[in-house]
């Protein structure tokens, strides 16, 4: 039995709440997946019958009106079956969910929105758990150290330059830009990071799956000069692994992937496929701490750099930190949005010294959402 099976914690729900939190832009951003006008977050309140409560996030980026079809998910599919009984732990339950949603999630086709309710629920249980226990959730699932590294993450390369130098001020010293397309577009802008960062500093690009297989290799090597510690999702997750093979082989930097990654299965050829230098999986997507704690030591364990994928709202964000310290990476890296968003910014401020995070050892998550500020962002979760 692994030992995130062996936490054995009766778990008796009374009530599972979905939240949604969305801001309006001033200015949209067009990526691959659509026009972002908001940001936007789905946070799930779970209490006990013993009163107790904990936190979590489901994944809802694309589309924005995903999270409404998300929260409804949680109020009539995954609420009335966790209340339904009691469950042993979390990772009981976390099972438990998929078994009990795998008829209508097959009927649907909609294997995403699912498997993103259940791992927010998941969250919000081992939140509980470890405000009972009285550990953070790191420590309490064997984690050796709270201290992580973290990256700061842009969601554009057009117009880096004030967010890459906030960033060094803060403490950053890794940095991801996008480049969706043909690098020709952005190449400029990495260069000019580079000479801003310096040699020392990691730079890294995410083309969001955008690069054509037959292109993929020449788009990759337009980024030789810049000394590229990874490049992410170049060409679509479900692309045959030969075009990944061939990428990998052909490609002058560690190529990284996994936050596309919605299952057991994919996550485990990704992890001993020979691909891969940097796995990826976002635990709001799929898994939460049930489904991806062991993952993550095979993924450690076969020498790949572990960087939990993460965008979105403090829930998410914290929880994706405890994962990353329990996985006692040795080179892992947290994903850390740096432009400012309410749904994490409103709720935690974590500070960066020399490009590491210290995630404490409050329990739990080790964070508290404040009601009032969730009201100034909060909009009403579809009745159907």
């Amino acid at each position: 039995m692994t030992h995130i099976a062996s936490i054995l914690s009766t778990l008796q729900v009374e009530s599972v709440t979905p939240h949604i939190l969305r801001i309006p832009l001033d200015k949209p951003v067009t990526t691959p997946m659509g026009v972002v006008d908001s940001t936007i977050a789905v946070l799930v309140n779970v209490k006990t019958t013993a009163g107790e409560e904990g936190w979590g996030e489901v994944w809802c980026n694309f589309p924005r009106f995903g999270a409404y079809h998300r929260a409804v998910i949680v109020n009539k599919v995954i609420s009335p079956f966790l209340k339904s009984r009691s469950f042993a732990g979390p990772y009981e339950a976390f099972h438990a969910m998929h078994k009990a949603a795998n008829v209508i999630r097959l009927q649907s086709g909609e294997t995403g929105p699912f498997s993103a309710a259940i791992a927010g629920v998941d969250i919000a249980l081992w939140d509980i758990v470890g405000k009972r226990e009285k550990q953070p959730i790191w420590k309490l699932l064997g984690g050796k150290s709270g201290s992580i590294q973290a990256y700061g993450s842009l969601g554009r390369s057009k117009g880096f330059e004030p967010l890459v130098e906030e960033g060094l001020k803060r403490g950053f010293r890794a940095f991801k830009l996008r480049c969706w397309g043909n690098p020709d577009q952005h190449i400029d802008a990495y260069v000019k990071a580079r000479a801003m960062v310096g040699p020392d500093v990691d730079l890294m690009a995410d083309a969001n799956s955008s690069f054509p297989l037959e292109n993929a290799v020449e788009w990759a090597n337009k980024f030789k000069d810049v000394k590229l510690a990874f490049l992410e999702e170049a060409i679509p997750v479900d692309s045959p692994l030969d075009a990944w093979k061939t990428l990998s082989a052909g490609a002058p930097m560690r190529i990284a992937g996994g936050e596309n990654m919605i299952d057991t299965n994919t996550i485990t050829t990704a992890t001993n496929s020979g691909v891969y230098g940097v796995l990826q999986p976002d635990m709001t997507k799929f898994g939460g701490f049930s489904g991806l704690m062991d993952l993550s030591h095979q993924i450690v364990a076969k020498g790949i750099r572990f960087c939990p994928h993460m965008f979105s709202a403090a829930p998410g964000l914290m929880a994706s930190a405890h994962l990353l310290a329990a996985s006692n990476s040795p080179d892992g890296s947290l994903e850390y949005g740096i432009e400012y968003n309410p749904p994490r910014d409103e709720f935690i401020q974590r500070e960066v010294t020399n490009g590491r995070i210290e995630i404490g050892d409050a329990p739990g998550l080790g964070m508290t959402l404040d009601s009032a500020k969730m009201d100034k962002y909060r909009v009403a979760v579809p009745a159907y």
